[in-house]
């Protein structure tokens, strides 16, 4: 019996990649478990405003190709940034996407001056500079209340040393919202969630 084929798109954060831990993870068991839906995990630029234009391009591209059969968006960190702009400003009408957050960015231009300067990706190698006009480039995109809560499912761990988990609890309160104790900014045991994230997502309709 075959099946139609379905999409994920994976966002990673800043200074990661798609060989990043939870990304191989999801990788691994989407391979396993659903083997007819395809994940496309772009290697992002560690600079904002590339950043989301890689993020929208690509979105768009797999939106107008394959409509519903784009399950969602699954983002971590500034890529939970980036998978909630596409839901809110880019995802179809028609076609309303999903968005999976771990550990997501709630205004990332309050962090980034922490981060001025220049920078090496240790896994793409890639270098650039961060600089005041990539940080307000970031703010101009930034969202302080969402029209489509139902849209989200939230994985949050109280132990995240990089970002203050509250910022996302209160932005993303109406959402499928998920807060585990302790763990840290990587997401600890990220792959006993991904039954749920998967169900969210409803990856059951392309079961074997």
């Amino acid at each position: 019996m075959s099946f139609p084929q379905a999409h994920i798109l994976y966002l990673h954060g800043f200074l990661s990649s798609p060989m990043s831990a939870k990304a191989q993870e999801m990788r691994h068991y989407v391979a396993q478990h659903f083997p007819h839906i395809q994940l496309h995990m772009p290697v992002l630029s560690g600079v904002p405003a590339k950043a989301v234009e890689q993020a929208i391009t690509r979105f768009t591209a797999l939106q107008n190709t394959y409509g519903e059969r784009l399950l969602g968006v699954v983002g971590s960190s500034m890529g939970g940034f980036l998978a909630t702009h596409l839901v809110e400003n880019v995802s179809s009408s028609e076609h309303s996407a999903k968005a999976v957050l771990i550990n997501p960015a709630v205004a990332p231009h309050r962090l980034f001056p922490e981060y001025l300067g220049e920078h090496v990706n240790p896994y793409s190698k890639e270098q650039f500079t961060l600089t005041h006009a990539d940080i307000d480039a970031i703010e101009q995109r930034n969202i302080t209340q969402l029209s489509v809560p139902k849209q989200f499912q939230v994985w949050l761990q109280t132990g995240d040393e990089v970002l203050d988990y509250r910022l996302a609890e209160t932005l993303y309160k109406e959402s499928d919202l998920r807060i585990r104790v302790g763990g840290d900014h990587a997401y600890q045991d990220f792959s006993r969630e991904l039954p749920a994230i998967c169900k969210f997502l409803t990856c059951e309709r392309f079961a074997q």
